[in-house]
Order: structure tokens, then C-alpha cells, then sequence
């Protein structure tokens, strides 16, 4: 009987909904749902078999000057994400050009009535960059707008209705810039 009931309560728990343990996406077949946005003039992602970290990736160009363009995460990544506080968001970026380059925000996180971001020390390269960014506040996470630290109680909030995670993908200053991204997972140990 209690291997009945720890059976049909482990199904409930993976029935619930939210974040699994850790989101991710490894582009090696499609799109996985991920998109573009904050730039209307950029085009569609373009989802490609080859040349990723390994295989597969997604590639986005901007197609005029504009707003500042980003990967934009697909539904299972939003929700309650409380379990990934204290863990990773860890993901491989490059671009196009090393020149001219911009400062943003590059990682955005909404939800709960609130936005954090996480900003680079270093644009990604022409090469596979990787980026590691633990998801507390220790980790230089900040209100948007505000330029002060994210405190716990702010990722708390974030991540228990998480509904929105954008990476940026714009880091060109003009028209045509490119960037690609990789091996997205959320919540890592």
C-alpha cells in the first residue's frame, strides 16, 4: 500500500505543472518554441542542424538599426520556477562582429509584477562564449531601472510566476547584427 501511494503521489508531482527540476534547450532538431523579440524589424530564429556547441543552435539577425533584440524562452520555462532558486542559468552565445559594440541588459527576468537583470562583464565572441549565472542574490542580479541589487525576496517573486526569460541577442551597434545560441538550462546545479 505505501509503494501505491509513493507512486500515484510521485505522478501528482510531475502532473503539477511549473519548472521541472531544470528547463533546457539544445536546438539539435527545431526552434523549441523559442522567438524574437523587442525589435520588429528582426527576423524570425532560424534553427540549424550544424554548427552549434555541438550540432544544432538558433541564429537570429537584426535587419535594421532598432531596439535591442532578444531570445525570448518558450512557455516551459515559465510558471512557478521556484526550484531554481540558488541554481544556474547556463547557455553559449556568439556573434557576428566584435566591433562596435553596445552595453544592455542581457538578461531579463519577469514576473511576479517585477523585471531583474543580469548584465555581462564581457560581450559573447565570434566563437561559442559560455555564460554561467547563478539565480540569487549574491550574483549581481538587478531591478530593472533602478540600478540597485535584486534582493532574495526579488528573485523570489520573479521566479514564483516566472513570465518572461529573455537572453539578448543584439550586442552590434547598426543594421544586420547576428548572434547565435546554444545549450540553454535553466535551474543547473
Amino acid at each position: 500500500m505505501r509503494v501505491l501511494f509513493a507512486l500515484f503521489g510521485a505522478v501528482g508531482l510531475l502532473s503539477c505543472g511549473g519548472v521541472p527540476a531544470y528547463a533546457s534547450s539544445t536546438f539539435e532538431v527545431d526552434d523549441e518554441g523559442w522567438t524574437i523579440g523587442n525589435n520588429g524589424t528582426a527576423t524570425m530564429p532560424t534553427s540549424n542542424r550544424s554548427g552549434g556547441n555541438p550540432d544544432g543552435n538558433l541564429c537570429g539577425q537584426d535587419m535594421a538599426d532598432g531596439d535591442i533584440w532578444y531570445f525570448v524562452a518558450p512557455t516551459k520555462y515559465l510558471g512557478n520556477a521556484s526550484s531554481v532558486y540558488g541554481k544556474r542559468l547556463t547557455f553559449d552565445l556568439k556573434q557576428g562582429t566584435i566591433y562596435n559594440q553596445i552595453r544592455g541588459r542581457d538578461v531579463v527576468l519577469n514576473g511576479g509584477g517585477l523585471a531583474i537583470i543580469f548584465n555581462f562583464r564581457a560581450t559573447p565572441g565570434l566563437d561559442w562564449t559560455p555564460y554561467s549565472i547563478r539565480l540569487d542574490d549574491a550574483s549581481g542580479w538587478e531591478l530593472d531601472g533602478q540600478a540597485m541589487p535584486a534582493t532574495e525576496s526579488d528573485l523570489r517573486t520573479v521566479l514564483g510566476s516566472l513570465t518572461s526569460l529573455r537572453i539578448r541577442g543584439e550586442f552590434y551597434d547598426g543594421p544586420l547584427d547576428t548572434a547565435c545560441l546554444d545549450n540553454v538550462y535553466f535551474g543547473r546545479q
